[in-house]
């Protein structure tokens, strides 16, 4: 399996439970394994029991490994965005296809930039407790592709 490409729901569910024994390295939990398991968490349970079950899963990943840098709105974006995406999914959909649609609409991390400025998502505030986005606002009207490639030209031309 290349990694972003699920043929089975076994394969999904290795990456949630590899995660929740901490059996990846820091490197190996990638953007498209954070996805993984947040749309498994919000297939498998409520909106709030998937946003604590992930915050719990990803704090104890990063004291497993000695570091420090959970951030709260980051998280909650993310679950949001998510769950605001599986919604749209058709009722046929299966788990692999519901996975593989979301790390292919948001393969690129920067998508969160569409909805936060860098500096009020990587304040001090942020990183403690969930923080609105000044932009737009998660599920009002979600970014099309034509405004996503925007956002990440401008994005790529201030680097």
């Amino acid at each position: 399996m290349t990694e972003g490409t699920y043929r089975k729901v076994s394969e999904i569910r290795d990456v949630v439970e590899r995660f929740e024994r901490c059996d990846f390295a820091l490197a190996e939990f990638t953007h498209a394994r954070h996805l993984t398991v947040a749309c498994w968490y919000l297939c498998s349970f409520s909106r709030e029991d998937a946003q604590e079950q992930m915050r719990r899963g990803l704090q104890s990943f990063i004291a497993h490994h000695g570091k420090q840098g959970y951030h709260e709105t980051i998280t909650q974006f993310w679950m949001e965005l998510l769950a605001n995406y599986l919604d749209q999914c058709p009722q046929s959909e299966t788990l692999t296809g519901k996975v593989n649609g979301a790390l292919q609409q948001f393969a690129s991390k920067d998508v969160l930039f569409a909805y936060y400025s860098r500096d009020r998502v990587m304040s001090d505030a942020a990183r403690a407790s969930w923080i609105e986005p000044d932009l737009q606002p998660v599920g009002s009207n979600e970014v099309s592709t034509l405004e996503f490639r925007s956002v990440l030209e401008d994005l790529t031309e201030q680097s």
